[in-house]
Formats: structure tokens, sequence, C-alpha cells
């Protein structure tokens, strides 16, 4: 199958650090969160990060996130992860399909009423089907990230984790298919196991835009191992996003970028943990 003509982000400034778990210390996570304790401090980032390169912002739908972008006039693109998984609420699925999602905006009776209609147009059999339960709860939060521009869709981790496990290959086909049309660009999954998405989604023909996953010089949280990444990597398909540039902190961003690019991503994506001065990093790694 050819692939259509979409374009992948080449360079994303992750901030989902500020409300979920990240790889590093709690040191360096509580001086990040001060310095973006204000609204007004992430909005001059996001700023600082699009005119350095960045081509969309990876973010989940939260309230620190839905005051900074209140702040600017300025149309930032995102690329929202979605659904919103918190730690004590992953794969929690065995409740309605409608339940509003952890973080809903109250007031948004538009994302209920498009959650209902996608349910009920991806439920052709009736009940049980993961991915329609998937696209609804992203009906319900995505409107908290505002729609003026949306960069398409990243599924998160520990649902895209969830169905591989299953082998729901269906899964995957009707994910990118929703993500391409209701978000208007591309459609991918974040994973914690970066080795057997490609090698699945090669198996099963499945031409998602992109993959999103750890891939650094150190090979940490590189899953099952780093030459395994590599080699499916090597084989082609599907578009990767490096994450974890940074290896934990154990490697300088530029060199866990520059090693990530020089074995086969396609993209970056590089969280505030990772950074000190969003705009020069940004820029660095833009050229």
């Amino acid at each position: 199958m050819t692939r259509p003509a979409r374009t992948v982000p080449g360079l994303l400034l992750g901030v989902t650090s500020l409300d979920l778990p990240s790889r590093t210390t709690r040191d360096r996570m509580l001086e990040v969160a001060g310095r973006f304790r204000e609204p007004e401090s992430l909005a001059v980032t996001l700023v600082r990060a699009l005119d350095a390169g960045a081509d969309a912002v990876y973010a989940v739908p939260s309230p620190r996130l839905r005051a900074a972008l209140r702040e600017l006039r300025r149309v930032v693109p995102v690329l929202p992860r979605l659904p919103l998984t918190p730690p004590a609420d992953d794969l929690a699925y065995e409740h309605p399909l409608l339940v509003a999602a952890p973080d809903a905006e109250p007031g948004l009776p538009y994302g209920r009423l498009r959650a209902a209609t996608t349910t009920l147009a991806m439920l052709p059999g009736g009940g049980g089907d993961l991915a329609a339960r998937v696209a609804a709860r992203c009906e319900v939060e995505a409107p908290a990230l505002g729609t003026r521009a949306w960069a398409g869709l990243a599924v998160a981790a520990p649902i895209t984790d969830l169905a591989l496990a299953a082998g729901n290959a269906r899964f995957f086909e009707r994910m990118v298919r929703f993500g391409r049309t209701r978000f208007g660009g591309v459609a991918g999954f974040e994973s914690h196991n970066l080795g057997p998405l490609l090698a699945r989604l090669a198996e099963w023909g499945i031409d998602a835009d992109f993959v999103l996953g750890a891939v650094n010089p150190r090979g940490f949280a590189m899953r099952p191992d780093a030459d395994a990444v590599l080699a499916r990597m090597a084989a082609g398909g599907v578009p990767v996003i490096a994450s974890e540039l940074r290896a934990g902190g154990t490697v300088a961003l530029a060199e866990g970028a520059r090693w990530a690019l020089e074995h086969g991503a396609k993209g970056l994506a590089a969280d505030l943990v990772e950074m000190d001065d969003v705009g020069a990093e940004l820029r660095a790694l833009a050229r």
C-alpha cells in the first residue's frame, strides 16, 4: 500500500512531564513544575519553542496547558496524547463507554456529543470494542486543547501497549483511520515497547504515520533491547519519533538527538525536563 503524503513532525516540544510521571529525578520534576507554575511562563515557552523551529507541542489535555493556551493569541499546533491516562487510572476500560474523562473540562457538551456519535459509528456489532471506547474518550478530552491547530493524534502508550499485548490488529487499523479523519493530520502511537510494536505493525501491514518511543545512545527504555529496536528501525516501515533522548539524564540532549537521527529516527521529541533553555536547545536541534 502506498503511504499517503503526510508530514510527520520533525521536532516536538514535549510538555507531558508537567502532568505525568517522567523518567527523571524527583528534584528535577519539582524544579520544572515550579518553573511553569504560572500559565504565563508556559505560554512564553510555547512561543519560544515554535520560534526555535518546533513543529508542534506534544501534550495531554491538562488544566495547566489549557491556561497557557488561553494566554496566547497565536495558534499553537498541538499533537495531543490521548486519552489521558493518569497512573491511578491506566487501562480502566471496564466502566461505561461514555464515562467522563478524568480531567474533562466542565461545559464541553460538544465533545460528549461527538463521543456518543463516534461510539455508535465504530460499534457495528455493539459492545466491547476497544477502539470505540478509546475514540470516545478522545472525543471527550480533545476539545479541552482547543480545535484551532490539531496536528494529528498520538494514542497514549498505556493504551497502545495494551492493544499490542492483546494482538489487537483491528484496534491499530481503526485508530489510524479515526485519528487522520478526526484530527486532520497524522495518526500514530506512543509506546514503551517500540521494538515489538514496529514488528507487529509491519506484520499486520498497518501504515501508521509514526510511532513515538525511546531511542538513545544508552539503550535506556528501549525494549526489548537496543539492538532489536535498531534492527526494526533499519528495516524501514513506520517512521519513528525518538523520545528519551537524554537517556534519563546521562547524555547531553544534542548528543542523544544526533545519535537517534544517525540511527534512523525521522523526528525528535524533546521534553521540558530535558532542557534548561528551551529556545536555544530546540534551535540547535532544528539545525
